[in-house]
């Protein structure tokens, strides 16, 4: 049965269809102690969603220097902010910025980072959804290569930046060149590294991207069931292996990190070492069920929030 199931995965991994693709395999849970401290909150209960705004299907969430929650929309409007007790805020930023959003990071000035996968471009845009810079070439695809003036991403999926600006772009959602882009904070390439593969230093999907306090960088490779650590010359430092997509990636003050495993339906709580500490979720469609993990953060109080891309909603677990 492992035979059948790994070569299933196989056949899906290589897929260069920028959309996700739910896995051509069995769904895979860790089977990790469940979180008992955390509880499920439905989405109409969550956040208070003004009638005059559809539900859509949500890219990305981040925490603002406000502790409100930024959500970053595939539909319009393009960002939505609520207060961590549910109460909408506002909706901002033009419509129609991107084709398809996927990624979402807010730097400690408050500057919102975003990526398109399907435009393969990276903005910089301030509080208030106004573009400041844009890296790539908006509707090119291919390899970045300053030789030739080839300033092109393949698919750019999410964007952090280490303790001096550098900004980190994790790409490849399918496609030819799925790696780790590094510039300076002003936009300038330094180097790239990675390549398509299961060996060290290779990607599947470079899906998510987090950067610690000592500047390690930790890249979940999703459909390859890992997570990467290098430092910021793209040194490989170690691997951390799954038995569950990791799809997105948050690290907390608290010394763990926190992990969805997207089309598996679950987050789940990791230490520093890369054990799973437990776990809550499973996919489907009812309260604390996912049709796909997508993104993740956490509030100050520690709940969490994770945006479903095919149940156009926002999951919340409260912290007890």
């Amino acid at each position: 049965m492992r035979k059948i199931v790994l070569a299933c995965l196989i056949l899906s991994l290589f897929s260069h269809a920028v959309s996700a693709q739910r896995p051509i395999r069995q769904l895979l849970p860790l089977r990790a102690y469940t979180l008992q401290d955390y509880q499920a909150i439905a989405f109409a209960d969550a956040l208070a969603l003004p009638s005059s705004i559809e539900a859509s299907s949500y890219a990305g969430v981040a925490m603002n220097a406000q502790d409100n929650l930024i959500i970053l929309s595939r539909g319009t409007p393009t960002f939505l902010e609520f207060e961590k007790n549910g109460r909408f805020v506002r909706s901002f930023g033009a419509d129609n910025l991107f084709n398809r959003s996927h990624g979402l990071h807010i730097d400690k000035d408050n500057n919102i980072w975003a990526t398109d996968v399907s435009d393969h471009v990276v903005l910089k845009l301030d509080s208030d959804g106004n573009v400041l810079m844009s890296l790539g070439t908006k509707g090119e695809s291919g390899a970045w290569d300053e030789s030739t003036g080839s300033h092109l991403f393949s698919q750019p999926n999410d964007v952090a930046l280490d303790s001096i600006g550098n900004i980190y772009v994790a790409q490849g959602h399918g496609g030819d060149f799925p790696g780790i882009l590094k510039f300076s904070p002003s936009g300038e390439f330094i180097t790239k590294w990675g390549s398509k593969g299961y060996g060290p230093g290779e990607f599947v999907t470079a899906h998510a991207i987090e950067i610690d306090a000592d500047d390690v960088l930790y890249v979940a490779d999703r459909e390859s069931m890992r997570v990467q650590r290098y430092d910021t010359s793209g040194n490989m430092l170690r691997e951390w292996k799954f038995d569950a997509m990791v799809c997105a990636m948050f690290l907390h003050s608290d010394g763990n990190m926190y992990i969805t495993t997207g089309f598996d339906g679950e987050l789940a709580k990791v230490d520093m070492d890369g054990n799973v500490l437990g776990s809550i979720g499973s996919p489907g469609t009812g309260n604390g069920q996912f049709g796909e993990a997508h993104a993740l953060t956490l509030d100050s109080e520690n709940n969490a929030y994770i945006s479903d891309v095919i149940l156009n909603r926002i999951q919340k677990f409260a912290k007890q």
